[in-house]
């Protein structure tokens, strides 16, 4: 029975894939910003050390002790990151509406909201811990520096446009539960509470033992936001409840199979020793017109990957719908064969003479398959 409620015919339940998904999504977007930071910051001439949190900018140096006196360069820099976040959250989005699988669904929400996490935690907790980040662009544009009234109000700003985002992810529920034949209440819990709750706990051992004030506040936040979440899914679909005429939600609709568990497992147990040791990302030997071409070479490639995937997916689309509207017209067919009534049964009708044209017609082209009229 224990067996039955957390493990079923090779999956595991909702609550436990979903906080799989919602760990591999947090950190999925976490180390894209790091990674994508650390690339631009790289292709300026920065040698950066990389550690499980962040990149230590206290601790880069480059061959131009002037770099940070450049507002252009803290804007390139440190601009790179939220863009490519924003990026990866509407392509989340696209991709959600188009998902065949639940688990990818599931990923795909947690991925978006994340983004959303990520994009407004970086700046939040960049203002106020006064962090090395996005925060830096807006005090060189004028935004949250010097004035202290001037930040609050851009943070609060930052909340409250991250509540009202929250707001919008309502719909994207379904890709947990059917909130029109599954009670809400329950799938909210059981697909978004606990599955962040426990979620929240081990990202927090992630960073061991590293205590990383930044981490734990976005982690926190994120855990706000999810309550707002789940008022606002309750409130929207509250109608549903009171039909009281719902499936009852076994519980087992993400299918996330113990293989790929495993699987990541491995990976992020791999990536967890790499990054609590730290590596340093050396860009003192390359000059800057070769780092030029490192930095345009590489958007040219993802541009190029980019196209290829979209007219692959054209192309999928095309020969997927043009399947279907064949299985249509053959199920159609065979439906309208098989309603065919005998001709037999038109004896002593006054159809019975359309029967006879009709048998006369089907043996005559049978006789002469080349002839035409």
């Amino acid at each position: 029975m224990t067996k039955e409620k957390y493990y079923r015919k090779g999956y595991f339940n909702d609550t436990i894939s979903s906080t799989i998904l919602f760990i591999v999504a947090f950190l999925f977007v976490l180390y894209i910003s790091i990674g994508s930071t650390a690339f631009i910051a790289f292709t300026n001439n920065l040698t950066i050390p990389i550690e499980i949190d962040k990149i230590d900018f206290d601790r880069a140096v480059s061959s131009d002790k002037a770099i940070w006196d450049s507002a252009e360069n803290i804007f390139v820099v440190f601009s790179f990151a939220p863009i490519t976040i924003l990026l990866i959250g509407l392509l989340s989005l696209i991709l959600t509406h188009h998902y065949h699988y639940k688990t990818i669904g599931v990923f795909l929400f947690w991925t978006m909201f994340h983004c959303v996490i990520r994009f407004s935690g970086d700046f939040i907790f960049g203002q106020i811990y006064h962090l090395w980040g996005v925060n830096l662009v807006t005090d060189f544009m004028g935004l949250t520096y010097p004035s202290l009234y001037l930040k609050l109000f851009f943070i609060a700003l930052t909340i409250s446009a991250t509540i009202f985002l929250c707001y919008l992810l309502v719909p994207f529920i379904r890709v947990f539960f059917d909130p029109f034949r599954n009670q809400t209440k329950e799938g909210v819990r059981i697909n978004l509470f606990y599955p962040s709750l426990f979620g929240a706990g081990v990202l927090l051992l992630w960073f061991i033992p590293v205590f990383t004030l930044k981490e734990i506040s976005v982690i926190g936040f994120s855990l706000i936001m999810i309550l707002f979440l789940s008022n606002f899914a309750i409130k929207r679909y509250r109608f549903v409840d009171y039909i009281d005429q719902y499936v009852i939600n076994d519980r087992f609709n993400i299918k996330l199979n113990i293989i790929p568990i495993i699987i990541l497992i491995i990976i992020f147990a791999s990536l967890k020793v790499f990054l609590t040791k730290g590596i340093t990302i050396t860009s003192s030997g390359f000059r800057r017109d070769q780092l030029d071409n490192i930095f345009y070479l590489s958007l040219l490639i993802i541009l190029i990957v980019c196209v290829l995937m979209f007219f692959a997916y054209i192309i999928y689309s095309y020969r997927k719908k043009k399947m279907e509207i064949k299985k249509y017209m053959e199920e159609n067919e065979a439906n309208t064969i098989a309603q065919t009534m005998d001709s037999s049964l038109l004896e002593g009708t006054r159809w019975s003479y359309y029967a006879d044209v009709a048998n006369k017609a089907k043996n005559y082209n049978h006789e002469n398959p080349n002839q035409q009229d």
